[in-house]
């Protein structure tokens, strides 16, 4: 039975350097001899165990398939709780999926260029998507539609993140970054902006909160 066959590791005994050491040996013998420079009349003394086996299984298969983008989709997010899944594409929408039925709940449109960056707000009421025309959109992930359309920067947009929330109950603060080099903070309430953070003298590709 191959499923029971058990792996072994070989070992032999070399002097480098006048220390005797255990060498694992990874190919043949004879490539073992030549490269610590052994002669014919060496003893060589090999030691075995075995190894340990773990059982994974591969994957074979994909588990669920949601259709529904007609083009590449550029970003993902699951909402805090698990519940629920954005996504975000070259097609321009917003489409929000409920993981355990794996279909479809609202399928936004509003931006007009690729949408390349996503984010749920902490508390999970609110979600932000960002696409390459520098737009921000606010929308309601409940009933799927658009709570506000900025134009937050001149170029495209690279990253959204969320005040956290043990810093902010509201969950009305977030932060964007652009290839403009600035990095911008928002009141998702008001929709005005609060900061900008610039220094930066290239693209900013990631932000932290």
């Amino acid at each position: 039975d191959e499923s029971k066959k058990v792996p072994y590791s070989f070992y032999a005994k070399v002097k480098r350097n006048g220390v005797e050491d255990d060498v694992e040996v990874t190919s043949t013998l004879a490539n073992l001899i030549k490269e610590h420079n052994l002669g014919t009349e060496d003893v060589i003394s090999l030691t075995y165990q075995p190894l340990a086996v773990f059982r994974v299984r591969p994957v074979t298969r994909c588990t669920d398939t949601m259709p529904g983008h007609t083009e590449a989709i550029l970003h993902v997010s699951y909402s805090p709780d698990g519940r629920h899944l954005a996504s975000g594409g070259g097609d321009t929408t917003v489409r929000f999926w409920d993981v355990n039925t794996n279909l479809p709940k609202h399928t936004c449109r509003g931006h007009r260029n690729h949408v390349l960056c996503t984010a749920w707000s902490p508390d999970g009421k609110k979600f932000a998507s960002a696409d390459k025309n520098g737009v921000l959109i606010l929308w309601d992930p409940v009933k799927g539609q658009a709570l506000s359309t900025i134009k937050a920067h001149t170029k495209h947009i690279t990253s959204i993140v969320w005040e956290p929330m043990h810093k902010n109950k509201e969950c009305d603060r977030l932060a964007t970054s652009s290839k403009d080099t600035l990095v911008k903070i928002w009141n998702a309430r008001t929709k005005r902006n609060i900061a900008t953070l610039s220094g930066h003298l290239d693209s900013v590709e990631c932000i932290k909160w």
